[in-house]
């Protein structure tokens, strides 16, 4: 086939994904459920991803990538802008673009030629469209968020449902239905039947989007039962006489959905079918992938995979997300393609930076706005980035907890803060003491809050110092964190 002077773009994208769940390994830590044992040295032995191995294992791998947001629709829009959420209006799933004029990135590519497609899960709020092109299946016509749409034999199921709780999640089962009724293949096909139909003589920029493996994993078989759930650890720290780290840990995440209201078999269930739908997910992308590579359609291609955040399957006392532990907050990142190294990377980036890379790798100017920097450099380079801080933030008011306070997490070397701070007035939150602190290089599994230990008040006063630092350099929305921001639509 006829080479594209620009190559093309394949952003593989994924909800909810944990960085523990690929097997080329992405560690939290020693012990713990991210011990070792599976097909590559630093992965969990549960973890069985050939598909997304391979091109992992031959590509830049950002072992320590944190989310702009630890929420869908935030983490999204700053993905799509490389901008942070208090500078875009967008901080939880409640919030639309009070811009009019969003500055998406994928117009930068459409403008230079570029087919721009999206399938699959879109899940930002603009009056606006990131994608010239955009086809949306998220779920599909046989399960819900919180219930099965068609009838299926509880039993014979095995499902897993939150009851007692806020939300009624379905949190796993079998799905109904064999992997060709998945909405994953669904998506796939519909990528296939645009790459079959688009101009050939003009590179693309496709992304493929899934929900899974977002609540609910409900799995086909046979990969609901892929995994030995004998085998898959339980969660860090998820007993009735746990410590609650704070009171948002407390009175918001483990009361929304904490694990007091599971058995540890519906925990190991709900963890087995959480790792059979990475699996499953793994092998629809092999299928895409093995197609795409057939049809020529791979050669002069950058591949991306990154999801928009991780979930908790019970670390910490509870499911879901929302939270800066590294369970929530870090996620997979990688970049394969023409003369872009095959190494690991430990130096802590934020996956904002996904779009700015995209645009420097095929010779496209980054625009002034963009709060992320490049990584480009250090994939066809080999140097790692300079050492920064990374920062990370959401609004609790989707759940009306705090609403409209900002709670800001930065990782800066072993230290990880995270803390309500109002960009506008940082005096504002002063004396909260809702703050955790970790040190991450003798805590990796972050279990320890040292935040109301006298010893480290200074460590804690640099950091927030830095916080303050990165708020005064940036253009904050007026209206964030204000009552009229949360827009409802």
């Amino acid at each position: 086939m006829t080479i594209h002077r620009r190559p093309n773009i394949l952003w593989l994208m994924t909800d909810e994904q944990r960085a523990d769940s690929l097997s080329y390994g992405a560690p939290f830590g020693n012990g713990g459920p991210f011990g070792n044992g599976g097909p590559f040295p630093n992965g969990p032995s549960w973890a069985h991803t050939p598909n997304l191995d391979r091109v992992a294992l031959a590509s830049t791998r950002f072992t320590t990538a944190y989310t702009p947001s630890p929420v869908c629709l935030s983490a999204r829009a700053s993905m799509l802008t490389g901008r942070y959420g208090s500078s875009t209006g967008i901080l939880n799933n409640h919030h639309w673009f009070a811009q009019e004029d969003p500055q998406f990135l994928t117009w930068i590519f459409a403008a230079h030629g570029y087919q721009v497609a999206s399938f699959g899960k879109h899940h930002y709020h603009s009056q606006r469209r990131a994608f010239d092109f955009e086809y949306t299946h998220v779920l599909g016509e046989r399960v819900h968020y919180y219930e099965y749409k068609i009838p299926e034999d509880t039993r014979a199921a095995n499902i897993v449902r939150y009851d007692g709780g806020e939300s009624p999640w379905l949190l796993a089962g079998r799905f109904p239905g064999t992997v060709d009724d998945t909405p994953e293949m669904h998506n796939v096909n519909q990528v296939l039947d645009w790459i079959r139909r688009r101009d050939p003589s003009r590179p693309y920029f496709l992304r493929l989007s899934f929900n899974a493996p977002h609540t609910p994993a409900v799995t086909p078989a046979p990969f609901d039962t892929l995994i030995d759930a004998g085998m898959v650890d339980l969660p860090l720290d998820w007993s009735q006489e746990m410590t609650f780290a704070s009171a948002t840990h407390r009175d918001y995440l483990c009361d929304y959905a904490g694990t007091h209201r599971l058995t540890e078999a519906q925990i190991r269930r709900a963890r087995q079918c959480y790792y059979g739908y990475v699996a499953c997910v793994d092998h629809i992308f092999g299928k895409l992938l093995d197609t795409l590579s057939a049809m020529g359609e791979l050669e002069n291609t950058f591949i991306a995979f990154v999801t928009d955040h991780g979930t908790h399957l019970g670390d910490h006392g509870f499911f879901q997300k929302q939270s800066f532990w590294d369970a929530s907050a870090r996620v997979p990142l990688f970049f394969a393609g023409p003369d872009i190294q095959a190494q690991t990377v430990d130096t802590p980036v934020s996956t904002g930076s996904l779009l700015p890379t995209l645009l420097d790798l095929v010779g496209l100017d980054i625009p002034a706005q963009v709060q992320f920097p490049t990584l480009s450099a250090t994939l066809r380079d080999g140097p790692p980035p300079d050492p920064t801080p990374v920062f990370s933030e959401i609004d609790y008011g989707l759940r009306n907890y705090r609403s409209g306070e900002r709670y800001v997490m930065i990782r800066d070397g072993r230290w990880k803060l995270t803390l309500y701070r109002d960009p506008r007035d940082p005096t504002r939150y002063a004396g909260d003491e809702d703050r955790v602190l970790f040190d991450l290089e003798t805590d990796p599994q972050e279990y320890h809050n040292l935040a109301g230990n006298p010893a480290y008040t200074s460590v804690m006063d640099e950091l927030i110092a830095k916080i303050d630092v990165w708020d005064r350099g940036r253009t904050i929305v007026e209206s964030v964190l204000a009552e009229n921001y949360r827009v409802s639509r």
